[in-house]
């Protein structure tokens, strides 16, 4: 990474003036899905990273028939919070795409709007829902339209000073919601996707209908035209097939290394009929997603000492090298406290295997995607190759070693050692980890929410389907080799 200075500001008004004072050579660290591999491939070069996660801006609330959610509402909350599922079923449809499990253990809305790629499923959402940005700054506070806020290529209406501190989506009851994307991979951004919304009057025509997309343009787009011309009708599949052809008569997308912009043209009428078919029988029968039971598989492991969790307002001063500069701190591990000098440009991962000599967390790929260098922080699976090591002082860390008790393997370690599913044992320690923290939300999971958990946990070795027979045997409490 280049080097930079690191502030860790504990009120909005301390983080603004940041901002204010440093302009466009300061970046915003929230989830740090997006920013931290840019600093990793040093295409972003900041003076200085203001890490905002010590700010009250989490929270989600129904109110006054609008879904209020914090900047700082992580992915998972999308997908997992009854109240956000009840109230507006798209987001945690969307929530679901999003990389994989340990992008949305860290990953924020309010960042991925900030952060504005073109193929991102959320703002293409926030889009389709109509919703309104909160945004705050040294000179006080607006609010921007969701397509008012995009306004071109990892471009926003955001000044060099303002954060994004709230959403406000309309609750749209009554209405069936889909989404359709097409991706190279499992978690990629989209290609192309289709996010949208249909509302059916009591004589089945179609009252309202929204459509955004994703990936065919420079912005998240709604087709407002195809939406027009499905009002006041009968949802036909004739219907359906003029909305999708009004989509790509209207699209002018680009080619680039991946596909043609005549094949994304044709992606996108094809997402859109599909997701304006699976939408209108959703409006009838909508339903939240239920919820998995939790089970304290970890507590034990999860406990913390007692370390004060409080991070320097910021790094040294400016005269001093910052990259050089380190100052010590608590890193709780596997349930014990470890000082240590961290600098503002190390990743935990660093820290781990480098400074602390704690090699079952595995390097990989160094972007996030293959979940070699898997570890729980507060219990849920993040990539250490993208946690800056700052922002994980205080917090409780566990890796693979932490399982053990009393000279013991976990009983899921056992499983995969009866079932085959070590070989190499490179993957292995994040596979663990992270089926245990699924596991303990979901404990009676099904072999297809099992895989769908581990997709973003890359084998070379097992094919996979030993390692989910593993999970299985563990799920079912059985004790030999069947």
């Amino acid at each position: 990474m280049h080097p930079f200075e690191y502030a860790a500001p504990e009120t909005l008004e301390e983080a603004v003036a940041l901002l204010r004072e440093h302009g466009a050579e300061a970046k915003v660290l929230a989830g740090g899905q997006s920013l931290v591999p840019l600093l990793n491939y040093r295409l972003a070069r900041p003076r200085l990273v203001v890490d905002i996660n010590g700010l009250p801006l989490a929270g989600v609330r129904v109110e006054n028939g609008s879904l209020h959610l914090g900047a700082l509402t992580r992915h998972h909350e999308l997908e997992d919070l009854s109240e956000i599922g009840r109230s507006t079923p798209l987001l945690p449809e969307v929530a679901r795409l999003i990389g994989n499990v340990r992008v949305r253990s860290l990953g924020t809305l309010g960042g991925s709007l900030a952060h504005a790629d073109p193929a991102a499923e959320l703002p293409m959402a926030i889009v389709a829902l109509d919703a309104r940005l909160t945004l705050a700054s040294a000179s006080g506070r607006r609010t921007v339209a969701a397509r008012e806020f995009f306004t071109g290529y990892l471009s926003t209406a955001l000044g060099a000073d303002e954060l994004v501190t709230a959403i406000e989506v309309p609750v749209t009851e009554g209405m069936g919601w889909a989404v359709e994307e097409f991706a190279r991979r499992a978690g990629d951004f989209a290609v192309v996707a289709v996010a949208a919304g249909v509302s059916l009057d009591r004589r089945g025509r179609v009252d309202d209908a929204r459509l955004a997309l994703a990936g065919v343009a420079d912005r998240p787009l709604r087709a407002t035209a195809a939406e027009d011309s499905l009002r006041g009708h009968e949802p036909s599949g004739e219907r359906l097939a003029r909305a999708a052809e009004i989509v790509r008569e209207r699209l002018d997308p680009q080619s680039d290394a991946f596909v043609s912009g005549a094949y994304r043209r044709l992606l996108a009428g094809v997402l859109t009929r599909r997701a304006l078919a699976r939408a209108i029988p959703e409006g009838e029968t909508s339903q939240p997603r239920p919820q998995g039971a939790t089970v304290p598989l970890l507590s034990a492991q999860l406990a913390r000492p007692a370390v004060s969790p409080r991070r320097p307002a910021a790094s040294p001063p400016p005269e001093a090298s910052p990259q050089r500069s380190a100052w010590g701190g608590g890193l709780v591990i596997n349930g014990r406290a470890r000082e240590v000098d961290v600098r503002p440009g190390q990743t935990l991962l660093e820290v781990l295997r480098d400074t602390l000599g704690i090699f079952d967390v595995k390097e990989g790929c160094g972007e996030g995607v293959c979940g070699a260098c898997t570890v729980l922080l507060d219990g849920r699976p993040v990539s250490s190759c993208l946690t800056l090591a700052a922002a994980a002082r205080g917090r409780a860390i566990l890796t693979i070693r932490g399982l053990e008790r009393e000279g013991r393997l976990h009983p899921l370690q056992e499983a995969f050692v009866r079932h085959g599913a070590v070989q190499c044992g490179f993957c292995t320690p994040g596979m663990l980890l992270t089926t245990l923290a699924f596991l303990e939300r979901h404990p009676r999971a099904s072999r297809e929410e099992v895989r769908a958990a581990l997709e973003g946990n890359l084998c070379r070795c097992t094919g996979y389907a030993k390692i989910l027979d593993a999970v299985l045997a563990y799920v079912r409490g059985d004790d030999g080799d069947g």
